[in-house]
């Protein structure tokens, strides 16, 4: 579990980006994080795996605390990150070099390292690209490896900070895709996102604005708490028509993130 604990973090030129932030995120849930441009979204992120440490509060990994300098690798192993530009990542002449770069620097055997990278190119459907060098894929490809940089190393948690933003709508599904298949292996995934269509996919949603936390719940819920006019975040077509089924009295729905199928099904019941 990472612990959020009254996290408030002020950057050396005065400027204060959280204030008073309270959270849990447990294996196996897929948390989707939202808010305007300047809400404390990516420095939030950013305390998760202690590339930032606190100025008041305190931020726990598995019961490690970040600020504990003799703990912050085992942090970083359990934590991986995705950006939005994945070039910020790459540091190997191919992918495998690259993919293999941390665990040689945690000195394990040479056949070892050759499975887990393996086993991260295949969860990415990367294989084909194992001697490409990362200059050479597409922005998809990019992102893809890029998660697979992170699962190499076996993380616990997965957070990804706006991870789609730059790719195009194919790309997008693709890693997605990915993001859902890690969810099912048990692992915590932490997703800021500006596409409102993403929110569906979410067990739960937050929402932020001037560094505080103002919702969090499962995602019909924040947005009938909200209202759909709130202005913070754009709802994506099918929420808002399943939000006017449900205020007209056609349908319930228990606050879950949908898809058209559970939609449909939900419509179907009703008649």
């Amino acid at each position: 579990m990472i612990s959020i604990k009254d996290l408030s973090y002020i950057y050396p030129d005065g400027t204060y980006t959280l204030d008073s932030i309270n959270l849990e995120l447990k294996s196996g849930e897929l948390v989707i994080l939202l808010g305007p441009n300047g809400s404390g979204k990516s420095t939030l992120s950013r305390h998760m795996n202690g590339l930032l440490k606190p100025t008041r509060g305190s931020v726990e990994v598995m019961g490690m605390d970040t600020r504990d300098p003799s703990t912050i690798w085992k942090i970083r192993r359990a934590v991986g990150m995705v950006f939005q530009d994945p070039n910020v990542q790459f540091f190997g002449n191919t992918l495998e070099e690259d993919l293999a770069f941390g665990l040689e620097n945690l000195a394990l055997p040479a056949s070892k390292i050759r499975v887990l990278v393996s086993e991260a190119l295949a969860v990415t459907d990367m294989e084909r690209y194992r001697y490409t060098s990362p200059s050479y894929l597409s922005g998809g490809q990019k992102q893809k490896a890029a998660i697979a940089g992170s699962l190499v190393m076996g993380p616990k948690f997965l957070v990804l900070d706006e991870a789609t933003a730059m790719l195009d709508p194919q790309s997008c599904g693709e890693v997605l895709n990915i993001i859902l298949s890690l969810k099912e292996q048990g692992i915590g995934l932490f997703y800021i996102t500006h596409r409102p269509e993403e929110i569906l996919i979410a067990d739960r949603i937050l929402v932020m604005d001037n560094g505080k936390i103002i919702a969090d719940g499962l995602p019909l819920t924040v947005i009938r708490e909200l209202g759909h006019d709130h202005g913070l975040f754009e709802l994506p077509p099918l929420m808002k028509l399943a939000i006017k089924l449900e205020e007209a009295g056609v349908i319930h729905m228990d606050g879950r993130a949908l898809s058209p199928i559970a939609l449909a099904e939900e419509i179907w019941r009703s008649l």
